[in-house]
């Protein structure tokens, strides 16, 4: 890119002031800041956040990058996400069974966010320890595969997270647990507590738990599996595992909430999210997205039903 001066007449965050004076994506711009190519005066702004306040000159400056690349996701086999939908506010991901969301304790370098901010495109500073989850407004487990929803930069973010609280935000499990489930259609209402260390799982604990409510329809059953569809009206860490176990229908698979092990199960819980519904964070139209069964619990349902 060569160097431009560019005279700024509004206010705003530079980031969105820049791309609409340089007809620029914000991504493409918020490359240039990150990369401190963008100077404010003759002081070089690394935040697409600062505050212009009109009557300012930007400079880009031509060059490389001189800022470190984030790691490379690692995950094996891990090369390509696969993008449902994408914007420059939000990503729509099917995630795989095995990626790890965001880094964490073992999982530094190897995460669908790790990738992300590879792409380019992830207004997030993912080495800066700032942001504990960057983009995360939900989550789903390492072996639990389907759909995620990710903001590309914090204002989509603080707006998906405010859904969420406000009950906007639909999230639609499939759900294959051990024995038959009596009930067409049942709520379980339990309040948990988070993972600790030594147990790594949450516990219902209706004194000092949080509220963690969790809606089933049941779609299908046999003598040893029911097939469940799930509605999450809280997202509490491993809810739906927790949830299942605790009224003694475990999801078939599940390391951690197991009971009797599956002969084929070996992938991880039989669970996935299959269906997002949202307000889009700039527009605030609603946005539905369907996500295809993987082959592993494809596979678990040819073996229970066959």
């Amino acid at each position: 890119m060569e160097k431009k001066v560019v005279p700024i007449e509004e206010s705003g965050r530079l980031d969105v002031v820049l791309s609409r004076a340089l007809g620029l994506s914000r991504s493409q711009v918020s490359k240039e800041i990150r990369a401190g190519r963008v100077l404010v005066g003759e002081k070089a702004v690394t935040s697409g956040s600062f505050a212009l306040k009109g009557g300012e000159e930007v400079t880009l400056l031509p060059g490389e990058e001189k800022s470190q690349k984030p790691a490379v996701c690692k995950a094996p086999g891990e090369e390509t996400l696969d993008f449902v939908y994408r914007d420059e506010d939000i990503a729509v991901i099917n995630k795989r069974r095995g990626v790890v969301v965001h880094p964490a304790p073992g999982h530094y370098d190897d995460t669908l966010v790790n990738y992300l901010a590879r792409e380019g495109d992830f207004d997030f500073d993912i080495d800066s320890g700032k942001d504990v989850r960057p983009g995360i407004v939900h989550r789903i487990d390492k072996d639990t595969s389907g759909l995620l929803v990710v903001a590309l930069h914090p204002e989509s973010q603080s707006v998906l997270q405010e859904e969420i609280r406000s009950h906007e935000f639909e999230r639609l499990y499939l759900a294959l647990v051990q024995g038959r489930v009596p009930d067409a259609r049942f709520c379980v209402n339990a309040p948990l507590t988070r993972p600790n260390h030594s147990q790594r799982r949450a516990v219902v604990d209706p004194i000092h738990g949080r509220e963690a409510i969790t809606h089933c329809v049941l779609l299908s059953a046999t003598d040893k599996v029911s097939l469940l569809r799930c509605r999450l009206d809280t997202g509490r860490t491993h809810q739906i595992r927790s949830h299942l176990s605790y009224i003694n229908h475990p999801l078939v698979g599940d390391p951690l909430y197991g009971r009797n092990p599956s002969p084929v199960a070996d992938r991880g819980q039989a669970l996935h999210a299959y269906s997002l519904s949202f307000l889009h964070p700039r527009t605030m139209k609603r946005m539905t997205f369907f996500a295809p069964l993987d082959d592993y619990f494809l596979d678990l349902l040819r073996f229970y039903y066959r």
